[in-house]
């Protein structure tokens, strides 16, 4: 449990730290603040549990403190320190709420009893929640999205462990058979759009509707519709679904059928072997549905392109990252002589050129002259390797300066956002990031980076140098500043006032005056 300590006194405060075995009693190392004003700009964006605070403190009370931790809903016990002169603060702290006082100077003994028994009342509050109840009623919420994550992790490969697999499976409540799998690839044919939402769900339920019980899941792979059957799928089927789709959906589709296999570790082989079979019916138009076996003979003859490795330079460049030499030369191994012949290792050369260029256009980064320099060597079969490098350097290196604008861009945004609105008492950085279109959590990182200061810091510099404008400028009242300038509690305001231009409202308004008579003389 976290615990804090508000105390003024150093020696007191330093003292309560090193009292007792905090470890012990099942408390972190407590945070010490020397004001009530640090302590609440520390709980704008962290919590603790236990609040031990001083009541009588400069600038702003125990009192003020604790009434302005309820109003910002601070869930946190607290425990208030008081000497006997200050008996009556300490009545009215009770009324506040907190659980215990412990009278100055304070005994070891007396602080582990209060201690203890706020530890107990904070373990009943937590029992009273029901923790089981909640994470039974969140887990079958989440079981689509467990179920659909594990066939996913299953058919990407991601799970190569038979008893990980099995466990993941009791998991997500799936039952697997006993018996051969297989996988239908259903995807429409060349020249239509992509399934919409509604058109996928009721294709899934079409597809449930004839299979019966060998459907065993569906789910989106790209644009391909991935079924998960049990046992063999028979030519029949195959027709009858093709049939149905086309006359219920309307859809001219392609389908294709992986072999069968036992155990679910092979899901991964079946899904490619479905999707491998679906789109040689693009090559072959006529047709509208084919089985893998039946290309298996077509694909010895078949030139492979390394795909796979393709994909993986191309997602480390997509991650402003460089894959350096080594991966370049794995995947250009693959497909240079001896493997291929001259003329079948240009065609795949230049495959995986136009691959790069599709990257360039969609990061609207301009290789031109590299690309031409690439199918310059390809052709004399001479500084492949080296121009394809050059290529890279370039897409990595332009990439990282888009994204350093981007961020610069979010930070701007979030910036006017702020000079506009800092006079909203309910303005926070998650609304800041809302409006910026980013997490709370990022923007607070980039903010940093890019300007060298938390944006809570920013928000702050702006209110108070408005509140510097308005106090040497107008006859406005400090609550009135206070509250044009974003702060609801006047108190809360001075005291930040204070800390930030070493002076109290009052006294920054009568130096402005006193500059002004001066400059005016």
């Amino acid at each position: 449990m976290k615990i804090m300590i508000v105390e003024d006194e150093k020696n007191i405060r330093e003292g309560l730290a090193d009292m007792i075995g905090w470890k012990e009693e099942g408390f972190e190392q407590p945070i010490l603040f020397s004001s009530a004003v640090d302590a609440l700009q520390y709980l704008e964006t962290e919590t603790v549990d236990v609040v031990i605070t001083d009541l009588y403190m400069p600038v702003l009370n125990g009192i003020e403190f604790i009434r302005m931790l309820r109003e910002q809903s601070q869930s946190c016990e607290v425990i208030i320190l008081t000497g006997h002169e200050r008996f009556e603060l300490a009545q009215e702290a009770i009324s506040l709420g907190v659980r215990g006082y412990l009278l100055k100077p304070v005994k070891e003994e007396e602080f582990v009893l209060v201690l203890r028994e706020v530890k107990g009342k904070l373990q009943e509050k937590m029992k009273l929640k029901d923790w089981m109840a909640i994470a039974r009623q969140k887990l079958s919420e989440y079981l689509p999205i467990i179920q659909n994550q594990f066939w996913n992790d299953l058919i990407s490969g991601n799970i190569n462990d038979l008893q990980e697999a099995e466990a993941r499976a009791e998991y997500a409540e799936i039952q697997m058979p006993d018996m051969e799998l297989s996988c239908l690839a259903i995807c429409r044919r060349r020249g239509e759009v992509n399934y919409d939402q509604v058109e996928e769900l009721a294709l899934r339920q079409l597809i449930q509707e004839i299979l019966k019980e060998k459907y065993l899941y569906a789910l989106k792979s790209g644009s391909v519709e991935l079924v998960i059957c049990q046992g063999r799928i028979f030519r029949a089927d195959v027709e009858i679904l093709e049939e149905s789709i086309r006359q219920n959906l309307g859809m001219s589709s392609g389908i294709g059928i992986s072999n069968a296999r036992r155990g679910m570790l092979n899901c991964q082989k079946l899904a490619a072997e479905a999707v491998d079979a679906v789109q040689s019916i693009h090559e072959e138009h006529a047709i509208s549905y084919i089985y893998y076996k039946d290309i298996e003979s077509k694909r010895q003859n078949r030139i492979e392109y390394p795909y796979a490795e393709e994909r993986r330079i191309l997602n480390t460049i997509r991650l402003q990252k460089n894959p350096g030499k080594e991966m370049l030369r794995g995947f250009l191994k693959k497909i240079l002589p001896p493997v291929y012949s001259a003329e079948e290792s240009r065609m795949l050369q230049l495959q995986f050129l136009t691959a790069l260029a599709r990257v360039a256009d969609g990061m609207g980064i301009d290789i031109v002259e590299e690309f031409k320099n690439v199918e310059t060597a390809v052709y004399k079969h001479r500084k492949v390797e080296e121009n394809l490098l050059q290529i890279i350097d370039k897409l990595v290196c332009e990439r990282e300066q888009l994204s350093r604008k981007y961020t610069e861009i979010i930070v701007q945004t979030a910036m006017e956002y702020m000079r506009e609105e800092f006079s909203d008492t309910e303005l926070s950085v998650s609304r800041i990031a809302e409006e910026a279109g980013v997490t709370p959590n990022y923007l607070s990182r980039i903010f940093k980076d890019v300007t060298g200061e938390p944006c809570i810091d920013f928000l702050t510099r702006l209110r108070l140098e408005e509140a510097k404008r308005l106090l040497a400028q107008s006859s406005m009242k400090s609550y009135e500043i206070a509250e044009r300038t974003g702060y609801h509690n006047p108190n809360y305001f001075s005291a930040l006032f204070k800390k930030y231009a070493r002076c109290t409202p009052k006294e920054y308004r009568e130096r402005m005056r006193n500059e002004k008579k001066t400059n005016l003389h």
